[in-house]
């Protein structure tokens, strides 16, 4: 298979770095490189750190890497965690482009060539995604469900995101400024997306061009069943996660003048939930402001009604 690779005349234009963590992913995980490798884009590096797995994840990817040169595996000496994991693997990217690999999900063979084809000067282009059960059967449901966004829409990324990680490809642009932050983030998608968005460069694409497979191993589905807790102790967990979040990016500097004013001014009205019955500052300010801060959103009303009640209200009415 090497071989293959070594003539750079029948590559591909600019070298195209796909970052890829793994951790105890041998189940998915060759289809997962078949699919990076079948790519019909050929000029790519494909850089792999896992975070200490202990099944055959290693042995897989020693395996790949011994018969195709592009393929470069590292070994993190103690378990870095999610975020910071990426952060490693992008930082060992040398392409002026680079794209996000999950280590359970399956490209289709064009998803790179189109994706910089239509990149143009954006910072972030990003791709639909088509949804597959654990046995790889595709399912009839929308990832993620909520509206895909474009242009200058940072604030409206604030509550939510519809930039998955795997279905984007970046411009070093953005890693210059996005990684000074991103150990901070919780979640590294939304954070790249936010800064790409803060600067009118983020894009969505027309096409479905991967799939994102659904199991009760991957990320996701792991931050749904920690969500299987009371309501109340959910709006608190929740109410913590975005003040703390939104401190973090007004922290950042990257936002304009207009939207830093903005975001600080929700910011103090959203702190108000935990002390009031009902939040009616907030409701005011997102209503005037939905467009702004609730564009991922179809029935806005309905989000800010929920988004207003206070600490007080599941005290007072905890089967609500």
């Amino acid at each position: 298979m090497d071989g293959q690779y070594k003539d750079s005349a029948h590559l591909d234009g600019e070298l195209i770095s796909v970052a890829m963590c793994t951790y105890n992913g041998e189940k998915y995980l060759a289809e997962q490189l078949d699919s990076i490798l079948g790519q019909s884009y050929r000029n790519l590096e494909i850089i792999i750190v896992d975070d200490c797995s202990t099944d055959n994840t290693v042995k897989l990817l020693t395996d790949y890497a011994s018969r195709d040169s592009r393929v470069c595996v590292l070994q993190n000496e103690s378990n870095l965690g999610f975020v910071r994991n990426f952060e490693k693997a992008i930082n060992a990217c040398s392409g002026h482009l680079v794209a996000l690999a999950d280590q359970d999900d399956i490209w289709f063979p064009d998803k790179l060539r189109r994706l910089s084809e239509e990149i143009g000067d954006n910072w972030l282009i990003y791709s639909k995604v088509a949804v597959v059960d654990a046995n790889g059967v595709e399912q009839n449901e929308t990832f993620p469900r909520v509206n895909r966004l474009e242009g200058q829409c940072a604030l409206s990324l604030i509550m939510n995101n519809c930039v998955t990680g795997h279905a984007c490809l970046m411009r070093c642009e953005l890693l210059q400024v996005a990684m000074l932050f991103i150990s901070d983030m919780p979640y590294h998608d939304q954070w790249l997306a936010i800064v790409a968005a803060s600067r009118g460069k983020l894009k969505a694409g027309d096409e479905v061009l991967s799939y994102y497979r659904k199991h009760s191993s991957n990320a996701v589905m792991r931050s749904k069943t920690k969500r299987n807790i009371s309501k109340r102790e959910h709006v608190v967990s929740k109410f913590k996660a975005v003040s703390e979040f939104v401190e973090k990016v007004l922290e950042s500097g990257i936002l304009n003048r207009s939207e830093q004013y903005l975001l600080e001014e929700f910011s103090e009205k959203y702190i108000k939930n935990e002390r009031v019955f009902y939040n009616f500052e907030l409701k005011h300010f997102l209503l005037k402001h939905s467009d702004t801060f609730l564009g991922l959103f179809n029935g806005r009303k309905r989000y800010i009604k929920k988004m207003c009640r206070g600490k007080w209200y599941f005290i007072l009415l905890p089967f609500s």
